[in-house]
């Protein structure tokens, strides 16, 4: 399968990346890059800049159409970098993008779909002990996408799995990392982050790279 990384692996934690690279490996599947790859354009968009993020959201969907044609389909593993080429490209930039939207899709639920089908099976070390909340982005949730990280974190032995109530945490991109915005963001998020602090998880798991920052700002 091709992978689209996104700037978040790129740029902030290439870890993220090479731990996809790992699992996939261990699954059965090779993982090549695209031939060319671009921001998928979200921080342009928000920030009124539709011009460029077209320019680079072109350039991404003719990537991955030739990644798709040679019977590659295109991982991720950003829930915003998936919504928003599935979703807001055509919606939004006038990216046709309908033969390849549903080729696109999360590290997560293209796992599930694996195990849902009996592709792979699960195998565990059994000495994993751990307390995990869950936090469901935006786009997450808009996309519908939540149950399958859910289902496969419960899925793992020794996990005290906690569903965290759905609460926006007020980072939306790139509008709660502005000196202007950051008092009404922190009040956006403040009773999500007030129940991570009832909850007293070991750690919290969320597919969005955003909320990962706000949450560890702010919780």
């Amino acid at each position: 399968m091709s992978y689209f990384h996104g700037c978040y692996v790129n740029y902030n934690y290439p870890q993220l990346g090479k731990d996809f690279v790992k699992v996939m490996n261990a699954v059965g599947y090779g993982v090549h890059l695209l031939e060319k790859e671009k921001c998928c354009g979200v921080a342009l968009i928000a920030n009124g800049l539709p011009k460029q993020a077209k320019r680079q959201g072109e350039v991404n969907m003719a990537s991955m159409r030739k990644a798709i044609k040679q019977g590659h389909p295109v991982l991720t593993t950003s829930s915003t970098c998936t919504f928003t080429m599935r979703d807001e490209y055509d919606h939004l930039l006038g990216i046709d993008n309908h033969d390849v939207r549903d080729s696109i899709t999360l590290a997560t639920r293209f796992l599930f779909q694996l195990l849902e089908s009996g592709e792979i099976k699960l195998a565990f070390k059994n000495d994993f002990h751990k307390r995990v909340a869950y936090h469901s982005a935006c786009h997450m949730e808009r996309m519908g996408w939540v149950p399958y990280s859910t289902q496969l974190l419960r899925m793992i032995p020794g996990i005290d799995f906690v569903m965290l109530e759905s609460q926006c945490c007020g980072i939306s991109g790139t509008y709660g990392f502005k000196k202007e915005n950051y008092e009404r963001s922190q009040a956006i998020g403040h009773g999500l982050f007030e129940q991570i602090k009832e909850v007293a998880p070991d750690c919290v798991a969320t597919d969005c790279e955003t909320c990962k920052w706000q949450i560890r700002h702010a919780a």
